[in-house]
């Protein structure tokens, strides 16, 4: 169904008790001359915040082994010094110079990304993808003979003493060898740059579509423009913390965590078995065969999910229990596609199925599009002064070259890597496939714990096939993996929120949006990975610390990704995997076929979105508490109506805001109390 006419620029309506105004209104400070522009201390207070947020939760994790940050697409290493800025502000309005909406979004927008650059989400992939193939290789492995030779000098480190310094320290007196590291770090920061600015180019170019035309409801920034005030509400955060819901959410909320860090120092007081990480995750099994049922309680997808739609929570329970049933039903009949490929769904055919629902998802919604992307071609080349872009970051025309520009550099980067064009282009589709549509479904379900049904390599892999790409395109598709942070998609999810951030900034502000967003992103990984190297070298060595990542244990890390990479240049993967293409084939039919009824019949109440992700091991986790929030939300909206759901909102905003002041309790205290033995609140759902 193409779109309509393009309407005048309408955000989407406030979700609870704020105004429901189509256009966001600007406080009075907001509509003054000074305050309408970025400044120069939003601008200083952000650049800072990009270094801050993505160094503290690395250094808790690795050096003082504390509480994980980096789980979500909302991470706390994002909210817990953004929302400390909040408490500031409140505090500098009283005497007048209390930051604009405009400025706590600028800062917002820099460290929502910038937070991506930490830990498990780059920096740590990067950096043992670069080192984990020399520091590891060994005559039993072979990585010396079927990787380490077909990968060039500058995308890998293979200096042996270079890559043993980083992992077991320096030697006395040493010096540090700028020559592997620098040609190295500059190349592969030129690609991460590239990618990053395409996410930024493609989230401008979609935001019209999904912002007015589709009107997604956006959870996520919705709920962080109430925290600034961006309604013009004398609401923000002062006036939530008078409201009794509010207090009744954060102090329930606290006072769990709060207990549970008690218990840390005696060994007699039982904790609270929710809110207190793996200790709060419970297992129940089904049957031989058939995935277990997880009752863990997450407090962010139960939140957020207030604010999601009725129709998007159902879809996304239901196919998870449908899921657990097809699965078991495969390992019962023995059917087997091969070995599962890392960070995809629990069984091959669910992964294949899913990424190819994942497919249909995006293209659907790209062909719904039709019509707004045909006003963009015409603004970008033909120059039509009818196509109005003065809403957006950028100009249709620099997004649109910017776009061609970065795509072109990444594939010559591949190629003079040593992939072949066919390669380049089946892991291209699967990065654009898995990018887009994550970033939609976080767009419109809120759903913060999420990772990819099937990874771009794992889609070439089987796709091209080792007897396609030959082996210098197989080691450079290995090194791949250290785009794939985490299985969540390389900031993708937070790129997509900016335009809808920046649409509630003075209009004046947003050109200056992007280069900041971009600049705080290279300024935060630079500083991690600076940080990281020097822990390696002059610290305590990257295989000692806390997490198992620069480890050679296990197959979630660079010397596992090594390993199958090996272990698929020996064996028979030569070719295009057909099976695992039918069963793609499947799974993309079964969404068109949602889609059709959805179109046929206007209350069909199943959403694809459901099945896209339904194979997720992180939804595992999830379901539980997105079912006991469709229930809750059900309920409110069944006996209360619209005006109940409004008036419950801030209990569940005070969850969350509980909930991130008992992780900073926990970091806290894990610092000044048990440095290197620490413990886990945000536990990796």
């Amino acid at each position: 169904m193409p779109s309509p006419a393009a309407p005048s620029p309408q955000p989407p309506a406030p979700f609870y008790f704020m105004s429901a105004s189509p256009e966001p209104r600007l406080s009075k400070s907001e509509t003054s001359e000074g305050s309408s522009v970025i400044t120069k201390r939003s601008l200083l207070i952000g650049l800072g915040m990009a270094v801050l947020m993505p160094l503290w939760p690395t250094y808790t994790s690795f050096v003082v082994n504390s509480t994980r940050a980096d789980h979500s697409h909302l991470s706390m290493a994002m909210l817990i010094p953004f929302v400390g800025l909040l408490i500031l502000n409140a505090f500098l309005e009283r005497r007048g110079i209390g930051f604009s909406p405009t400025e706590l979004l600028t800062v917002c927008c820099i460290g929502f990304v910038a937070s991506t650059m930490q830990g498990e989400w780059l920096t740590v992939w990067f950096l043992q993808m670069l080192t984990m193939p020399a520091y590891y290789a060994s005559p039993e492995n072979r990585f010396d003979e079927l990787l380490l030779p077909y990968m060039p000098s500058w995308t890998t480190i293979t200096n042996r003493d270079a890559v043993r310094g980083f992992y077991e320290g320096q030697v006395p007196g040493a010096a540090f060898p700028w020559g592997e590291w620098f040609s190295v770090l500059f190349w592969w920061g030129a690609l991460i740059a590239s990618i990053l600015t395409i996410h930024l180019c493609l989230s401008v170019l979609l935001r019209k579509q999904w912002m007015e035309y589709e009107r997604l409801s956006f959870p996520v920034a919705t709920a962080l423009l109430e925290l600034t005030g961006v309604s013009g509400t004398t609401g923000t955060l002062r006036t939530l913390v008078r409201n009794r819901l509010f207090q009744w959410g954060f102090g329930l909320t606290f006072a769990i965590i709060a207990w549970n860090v008690f218990t840390w120092f005696t060994v007699n007081l039982p904790m609270f078995p929710f809110l207190a990480g793996r200790y709060g995750r419970h297992v129940i099994s089904v049957a031989p065969g058939f995935p277990s049922i997880v009752t863990t309680f997450v407090l962010l997808t139960f939140c957020l999910g207030y604010f999601t739609k009725l129709e998007v929570l159902f879809s996304l329970w239901f196919f998870h229990v449908v899921q657990i049933c097809v699965v078991g039903v495969f390992n019962r009949f023995g059917l087997d596609l091969g070995p599962n490929d890392p960070w995809s769904s629990s069984h091959p055919a669910i992964g294949w199925m899913t990424f190819g629902g994942m497919a249909v998802f995006v293209g659907w919604g790209f062909w719904i599009a039709r019509s707004h992307f045909r006003d963009v071609f015409r603004k970008a080349f033909l120059r039509d002064e009818r196509v109005d872009d003065s809403e957006e970051l950028m100009s249709y025309r620099t997004a649109v070259w910017l776009l061609l520009v970065c795509c072109g550099f990444v594939f010559l980067w591949l190629w003079r890597a040593g992939m072949g064009p066919e390669t380049i282009l089946a892991w291209s589709f699967a990065m654009l496939v898995l990018f887009v549509g994550m970033s939609r479904i976080v767009v419109e379900s809120g759903l913060v714990y999420l990772r990819v049904p099937l990874t771009a390599p794992g889609f070439t892999w089987h796709a091209v096939g080792v007897g396609n790409m030959g082996p210098a395109g197989a080691s450079i598709l290995t090194l791949t993996m250290s785009l794939v942070a985490d299985g969540k998609t390389f900031a993708t999810t937070q790129m997509a929120h900016i335009p809808r951030l920046s649409m509630a900034m003075a209009k004046r502000s947003r050109k200056s949006v992007a280069p900041t967003v971009l600049f705080g992103c290279l300024l935060g990984a630079a500083v991690v990975i600076i940080f990281v190297i020097y822990q390696g070298y002059y610290g305590i060595g990257s295989a000692n610390f806390g997490r198992t990542t620069f480890k050679g244990i296990g197959s979630l890390n660079g010397a596992g990704f090594s390993r199958l990479a090996v272990s698929r240049i020996q064996g028979d993967l030569l070719f295009t995997d057909w099976n695992r293409f039918l069963f793609m084939g499947i799974g993309g039919i079964f969404t068109a076929t949602l889609y059709f009824l959805r179109y046929r019949f206007p209350g069909f109440p199943i959403h694809p979105i459901g099945f896209t992700i339904c194979g997720m091991v992180e939804m595992q986790d999830n379901s539980f508490s997105i079912f006991l929030m469709w229930g809750v939300k059900t309920i409110i909206m069944k006996l209360g109506g619209l005006e109940r759901y409004r008036h419950y909102a801030p209990f569940f905003l005070g969850m969350i805001m509980g909930y991130i002041a008992g992780v900073f309790l926990g970091v806290f205290v894990d610092v000044f109390w048990f440095p290197g033995e620490g413990h886990e609140i945000h536990c990796d759902p």
